[in-house]
């Protein structure tokens, strides 16, 4: 099953957790029992079919907001408020923008402002198939800009044409090096040096063994 398309008890839920965790936010623990400390707070019951996400901030400015609420400092119209409540109120809003985003950008779908009870978090409704950075590298784009030092590639013309080899150097003709190499300089395939080839040659390797290829005669 394609990590696109979450199936089963809670598993948008989880494939959320795990995209957030990729890209490096803290995610809290299931439980809002067990909900202590910093970071995205993720709620999904095991029947429902959406997500809810929230932002818990810091203790230190969660008790000074809630210190500057208790005691009033704030006028009512919104002209003039505790910077408390102010910086607390933008910290909300930044993470969860950024949150949106990059959900989004993996293909979720979003909901800002689901609900007027909830007016802090976040609802996920489904992920949508579609090109994932989980994805592997494939050709044709692999290659386009060159391959860098130690990429494993598949050699395809040549006397040693069905050899996988490593990339030592890439040259060009051009100076300014701008584009895909003219040149790739590689391990040979029978480990006995290095080995020019045109880039035209080379593909990358989809797997890891090194098949023994003699040269044709």
């Amino acid at each position: 099953m394609s990590p696109s398309q979450p199936v089963g008890s809670n598993a948008l839920a989880a494939a959320v957790r795990d995209e957030l965790t990729a890209a490096g936010l803290p995610v809290l623990p299931w439980e809002p029992g067990d909900a202590r400390g910093t970071g995205v707070s993720i709620l999904a019951g095991p029947d429902e079919p959406e997500v809810w996400i929230g932002w818990v901030k810091g203790e230190a400015l969660s008790n000074a907001a809630i210190a500057a609420l208790q005691a009033g400092a704030y006028r009512p119209d919104g002209s003039e408020v505790h910077p408390a409540l102010r910086h607390s109120s933008i910290v909300q809003e930044t993470m969860l923008a950024a949150i949106a985003k990059i959900l989004e950008a993996a293909g979720f779908r979003v909901e800002t402002d689901a609900d007027d009870m909830r007016p802090n978090e976040l609802l996920v409704l489904e992920r949508q198939p579609g090109p994932s950075w989980r994805d592997p590298v494939v050709a044709p784009l692999a290659g386009t800009s060159g391959y860098m030092p130690g990429v494993r590639v598949r050699l395809i013309e040549g006397d040693y044409a069905g050899a996988i080899t490593t990339v030592i150097s890439a040259h060009w003709h051009n100076w300014r090096a701008v584009g895909p190499p003219d040149l790739y300089r590689v391990e040979h395939p029978h480990g006995t040096g290095e080995l020019d080839v045109p880039r035209t040659a080379v593909t990358l390797a989809q797997e890891e063994s090194r098949p023994d290829v003699s040269p044709r005669s």
